[in-house]
């Protein structure tokens, strides 16, 4: 089981470094994105993605094929789109370390949900393990001015309602998995179909797309928005598919709650490398915040591995 953990570890890893690559060089900077035209590239995008994994591992269209199994996976693309809409506007008013833990509150449901819905029946260590873990994203979340630094209101209820939808689809791919009848691939591709008609569709105009083509006009831009909101995402789901072959969606699922302290470390990373202010105070207060975020998480961890 040890070795299976890696999986949504490093998936977390992956999402978290996409989330700071999409803060600094895509809802920021010259001729950045809006939330609209960023959520029309990625759910765009996912028909590519749909396609190109139809392709390298067909499945039949008949009575079999349209079953329990393909709604779950097709409505969990649909629920993983509507967390993505309501994610990337939070990450457009407020910053990444202090979206991610309010988004998370889907890493304390998930285990409420398997339990109720998938019989998931975790050891105490594993529970512990994950309020571990999402106690680290709060603390991680936390900016010290003084006295604590309020989070925008707007950006609050858009991160409930991503983080809840994100609950529901997790546990929808989760049943889908557990019935074996797609392989890996044909997993992403239905998922991604889903994801292409709640966050893609929604968000077409003409507006978005002349947006699009003006930020695609800088080339490393471009690459980078590929890089980071096509293959690393894919990547990143194809670990996680895997993963829940294998382990319950409540520990697979509980990693994501180390995404914000990895966020703070990349986000201070990349910022020392490009020269860029960033709006993380980084004094003796925040950085023993951040500290504890960090000492809760791989605590956390050992108890889930």
């Amino acid at each position: 089981m040890e070795l299976w953990i890696l999986l949504p570890f490093f998936s977390a890893l992956i999402m978290a470094a996409v989330n700071v690559v999409d803060k600094f060089f895509v809802l920021e900077g010259e001729d950045n994105l809006n939330f609209r035209s960023f959520c029309l590239y990625s759910g765009g995008m996912q028909l590519v993605i749909c396609m190109s994994m139809f392709l390298l591992d067909p499945f039949g269209f008949n009575s079999e094929t349209f079953n329990s199994s393909f709604l779950y996976l097709f409505f969990s693309g649909i629920f993983f789109g509507l967390s993505l809409i309501f994610l990337v506007k939070a990450m457009d008013l407020e910053e990444i370390s202090r979206v991610e833990p309010i988004y998370l509150i889907h890493t304390i449901i998930v285990p409420v949900a398997g339990l109720l819905v998938l019989n998931e029946s975790l050891s105490y260590s594993k529970y512990l393990g994950i309020i571990l873990i999402f106690i680290s994203s709060i603390f991680a979340s936390l900016r010290w001015e003084g006295k604590f630094s309020p989070i925008n209101k707007t950006a609050i209820l858009s991160l409930l309602l991503g983080g809840g939808f994100f609950a529901i689809a997790s546990v929808l791919l989760k049943q889908s998995v557990d019935g074996s009848y797609f392989s890996t691939t044909q997993v992403l591709s239905i998922r991604a179909l889903g994801l292409f008609i709640s966050a893609g569709i929604p968000m077409f105009s003409f507006r978005n797309v002349s947006d699009l083509n003006r930020f695609f006009k800088h080339k490393k831009r471009g690459l980078t928005l590929f890089m980071a909101e096509t293959l690393s995402p894919l990547f990143s789901m194809y670990m996680i598919v895997i993963a829940l072959t294998k382990l319950d969606v409540s520990i697979v699922n509980a990693f994501n709650g180390a995404r914000p302290i990895f966020a703070v470390i990349l986000s201070a990373f990349l910022a020392a490398m490009i020269k860029k202010e960033v709006t993380e105070k980084i004094d003796f207060q925040n950085l023993l915040i951040k500290i504890v975020s960090g000492l809760l998480a791989g605590a956390g961890i050992i108890f889930l591995a």
